[in-house]
């Protein structure tokens, strides 16, 4: 009788213990929906609001995503190679950011390449802002 009792209570124990694992993965999962895209939070637009921004048109859309592609997958590269110092892929990352805007800035029309120059602007001041601690909730 005592034995029952006690692989009962190791079978409840166990149980307890199963289902507080369960319950801990299900809000480690919630709060991983929860999290923002890294792409915004770091202030950056992603393409469907840059498309918004700049009015594109659907012709100018269907050419600017395959450029925006290959320099995405460029800069994934440069960013996996670990061969490379910090300020060499910085230079890299900005000699294929400079190819890829001038490729984009070919397709847009002149009230699009001064909207385009202006956000590209304020992102580069709010990177700044980031780099000398002035960051989101740090002002």
């Amino acid at each position: 009788m005592q034995n029952c009792r006690l692989i009962q209570f190791k079978s409840n124990i166990i149980t307890m213990k199963v289902l507080q694992f369960l319950l801990l993965f299900i809000c480690v999962g919630a709060m991983a929906q929860a999290q923002t895209p890294a792409d915004t939070s770091r202030g950056r637009m992603n393409r469907r609001d840059l498309y918004q921004e700049l009015n594109l048109t659907k012709d100018q859309q269907d050419k600017i995503k395959p450029i925006q592609d290959k320099q995405r997958t460029e800069a994934e590269t440069v960013r996996n190679n670990s061969s490379l110092t910090r300020e060499q892929q910085r230079d890299q990352m900005m000699e294929i950011r400079k190819k890829y805007n001038e490729q984009i800035d070919a397709l847009l029309t002149p009230e699009q390449k001064e909207k385009l120059a202006k956000l590209r602007k304020e992102q580069q001041e709010e990177m700044q802002k980031r780099r000398n601690g002035q960051g989101v909730g740090n002002n």
